[in-house]
């Protein structure tokens, strides 16, 4: 093996199984083992199961095997038959929850995870494993409490995992954005990775200061031009400090490595509009043709159509769209209809989300509106009491209720 050459490590393997006596097998079993033969180590493990049934060490390197091979079930028989009072009952505990683990049973892999902290409480392999499973069930609270149980034990890093880095994710996960970026600020240059680099752009934009969040996106977009999700993050950044050429570039960019990204779509049309309204809107209608969900971006621009008072462009839009499932295109039709003179549509639809919008001046302004110009009083006249018990002092609108009173 050392030389390379494995022409004979099966036909030795057997030999030793024939020759050697059972420490030495289970030394090269553990060999095997380390330098990932487990094939052949699973042909001595089992062997020696056979002198030795209850051995727990043995029945934990075959629990191992199984794992690795996708056959959970006979990794938890195997991590059965090892009883509490085995040396490797703590690897059991181990191998068990990660089983469990791997099979979505969070809450059985938790109680393996307890019951070794209890009965191991020197081991912290367990807190690890334990801060683990929490991290990765997104319970970020419970999962920060080992995390700084290892760090108050001097433990830094554990398995390559930065326990620092898990920290300050865990936090930002909790929603505790101020006390993450403190802990991300804690890495050294090795542990702060793209990813890290990244979760602190992000957090620096979360908390809204958005010129810490560009030097540090785009440091780490010097290093590699493709990492996508920063270029999201980046263009809202130059968008929310006013730079929209910036933001604008920055979403391009991003949409050439994900053309898929509706958000980016959705900056690039916020960015482009205040300089090229038409380039913006041949952006966004391109996102709404490519987007696996594009209606948050027909939204946006049926929004942006009714504002600018183009509503026939906004017909356009929502021509053979089905908009009885959204109450914002609704009412954006029903406005849309009106202007352009198709009242009794824009009455039956502006009703229909009287409910969504009863709260919303704006909406009640066009209900009203509408409502005066088809004669519709049964309906104007609580239209207009919703009005007044939000604005009781707009004269005008009073005024009309005391002349359909």
């Amino acid at each position: 093996m050392d030389d390379g050459d494995f022409s004979q490590v099966d036909s030795l393997i057997q030999d030793s199984l024939l020759e050697d006596d059972d420490q030495t097998q289970f030394s090269l079993a553990e060999t095997l083992m380390s330098r990932g033969l487990s094939v052949q180590a699973k042909t001595i493990y089992t062997h020696l199961l056979t002198i030795y049934p209850d051995e727990g060490q043995i029945l934990s390197r075959l629990a191992e095997i199984a794992v690795s091979d996708g056959d959970s079930d006979q990794a938890l028989d195997y991590i059965s038959q090892i009883m509490p009072d085995s040396p490797a009952y703590a690897e059991n505990l181990l191998v068990s929850a990660d089983i469990y683990q791997s099979q979505g049973l969070y809450e059985v892999s938790e109680q393996k995870l307890l019951t070794g902290i209890r009965e191991y409480p020197d081991e912290e392999v367990f807190k690890f494993a334990l801060a683990e499973v929490y991290f990765d069930e997104n319970k970020f609270g419970k999962a920060l409490t080992y995390y700084d149980m290892l760090l108050d034990m001097g433990i830094k890093n554990y398995s390559g995992i930065s326990i620092v880095f898990r920290k300050a994710s865990s936090l930002a996960g909790d929603g505790q954005y101020e006390e993450a970026i403190s802990e991300y600020e804690k890495l050294n240059a090795l542990e702060l990775n793209e990813d890290a680099q990244f979760q602190l752009g992000f957090l620096y934009n979360q908390v809204k200061n958005y010129n810490k969040s560009i030097n540090i996106l785009e440091e780490l977009l010097d290093t590699n031009r493709d990492y996508p999700t920063a270029y999201p993050i980046l263009a809202e950044d130059y968008l929310n400090i006013k730079k929209t050429s910036d933001a604008f570039k920055y979403a391009q960019l991003g949409l050439n490595l994900n053309e898929l990204d509706d958000r980016l779509y959705a900056i690039a049309f916020d960015a482009g509009t205040a300089e090229d309204s038409d380039a913006a809107i041949k952006i966004l209608e391109t996102g709404i043709e490519k987007v696996e969900n594009p209606l948050p971006l027909i939204v946006k621009l049926s929004d942006y159509y009714v504002t600018k008072g183009q509503f026939k462009a906004n017909l356009d839009l929502l021509a053979d769209r089905d908009v009885s499932n959204n109450p914002k295109l609704t009412w954006n039709l029903a406005k849309s209809q009106f202007e352009t003179d198709d009242v009794k549509d824009a009455e039956d639809n502006i009703i229909v989300v009287l409910d969504d919008f009863k709260d919303n001046l704006d909406y009640l302004s066009d209900l009203i509106e509408i409502l005066r110009s088809t004669g519709n009083n049964d309906v104007l006249k609580p239209a207009l009491a919703l009005y007044l018990k939000q604005d009781p002092d707009n004269e005008s609108m009073q005024s009309l209720l005391d002349q359909i009173q």
